[in-house]
């Protein structure tokens, strides 16, 4: 039994008291002062069953608007698109109120009003009370013209949706004649959350633009890289889409995988700060020379450890020429000392480059690269990832003549924008 129902029926269980109390007295005890005491707690308990049941209603609001919202926060962790949020607080405004038709109106690109229920998009009334009601953040309430009533409607409520100082849509409820009127606790309860809508969607919004400015800035260091030396040239994509592509086989966790992304696009940022003669140098290095390149896992894991959010992918930017055997750098650690992450970029960095032109040697094929690497398991590689990286290759390749030239575009194109990782991620 609801609140709403219990309270009268408490109330009259009070007031059945008294009268029976009044009924059981003597003559002489039902004088004028008995009956004045009994009258005035009649009109106490009257009072406070009636202040009760004003709370109960503000209760019962509180508790639907946290119900819809933690509906909603709930499903947020799904959703990827803002047309996602809008289906998902529509949605859980129509099970709000069950007993209302609940629209939603948005303006064309000529400026009118159009509702997702078509069978209304001519009428009107509905649309000239739209168009007034979304004029400001608040809720508005209007009867229903009789003459242009419609599927017996006869009152209408809107909110509109704004985000920031940009008007997305408006919520329109209809009441039918069966239906008991709106109330101030309703037009509270959509107020609330049509506020909270236009909340989520700018804060998601933010979010997209902040990605995209992520992207923009690692793809400029990525190119500033990629400008210093011709030779490895889209390196860093190629290496962030192999390893994607080994993480993904091994069935690593979405946040895991984004951040291997990360660390692989900006594993060599360090060599900005390497001196081009020794980056560009045809021969061989001399042990000054190579003791200075050496230092690029270093110079980039202080570039990136300046950005709080990436703190998950330094290890991989670290120590992706650590060496199995311990042989690497820069702390000579030993088989699985050296974190995944980096163990994983280091495979794909080592495929890369055998399969890249450089100075001083001209690209290996596929298969011959794959060879390579099988020798250096165990010592610079970790085995186990050879042999997984090995056989997802050769999976992939082996057999179909065009499949090397398709895996090296899309390798060359890879992170172009977030939005591709994030779908890509998804889909797979």
């Amino acid at each position: 039994m609801s609140t709403r129902t219990q309270l009268p029926q408490n109330r009259d269980n009070a007031v059945d008291c008294l009268e029976r109390l009044c009924a059981a007295l003597s003559p002489e005890d039902q004088s004028e002062r008995r009956r004045s005491a009994l009258g005035s707690i009649k009109s106490a308990i009257d009072q406070v069953m009636t202040e009760h049941a004003g709370m109960a209603d503000e209760l019962l609001l509180v508790y639907e608007q946290l119900g819809v919202i933690f509906e909603i926060t709930r499903e947020l962790p799904t959703v990827q698109e803002e047309s996602e949020i809008v289906t998902l607080f529509v949605a859980s405004l129509r099970r709000s109120f069950q007993q209302r038709r609940v629209l939603v109106a948005q303006r064309t690109s000529a400026g009118a009003w159009s509702f997702d229920d078509g069978a209304f998009s001519g009428d009107r009334w509905l649309t000239d009370f739209v168009e007034r009601g979304s004029q400001d953040t608040g809720v508005v309430v209007e009867p229903w013209p009789d003459e242009d009533s419609q599927d017996s409607f006869v009152e209408a409520m809107v909110g509109p949706v704004w985000s920031g100082d940009t008007l997305l849509f408006s919520i329109v409820l209809l009441r039918a004649s069966e239906a008991v009127e709106f109330r101030a606790s309703e037009m509270l309860l959509v107020e609330s959350l049509t506020n909270f809508c236009g909340d989520l969607i700018r804060n998601h919004r933010l979010v997209q633009e902040l990605r995209e400015l992520s992207v923009s800035m690692v793809r400029s260091l990525v190119n500033a890289v990629d400008q210093k030396d011709e030779y490895t040239c889209g390196h860093s994509l190629r290496v962030a889409f192999y390893a994607t592509k080994l993480g993904r086989h091994l069935k690593m966790r979405e946040v895991d995988l984004q951040m291997l992304q990360w660390s692989a696009l900006l594993h060599d940022v360090g060599k900005i700060g390497i001196r081009d003669d020794v980056l560009k140098k045809e021969g061989r290095l001399t042990d000054d020379e190579f003791s200075h390149i050496k230092e690029h896992p270093v110079r980039s894991h202080r570039v990136v450890r300046e950005v709080p959010q990436l703190s998950d992918a330094l290890d991989g930017i670290l120590y992706h020429h650590e060496h199995y055997d311990g042989a690497g750098y820069p702390k000579g650690l030993v088989g699985e000392e050296i974190p995944l992450q980096a163990r994983i970029i280091q495979i794909a960095d080592v495929f890369d480059a055998l399969t890249s032109n450089r100075s001083y040697r001209k690209a290996y094929d596929w298969r011959a690269a794959l060879d390579v690497m099988a020798e250096e398991a165990g010592t610079t590689i970790d085995p186990r990832l050879q042999r997984e990286f090995d056989g997802l290759i050769r999976g992939e390749l082996e057999g179909n003549p065009d499949a090397w030239v398709r895996i090296v575009r899309q390798a060359n194109s890879f992170a172009q924008t977030v939005e591709e990782v994030i779908v890509d991620n998804r889909e797979s």
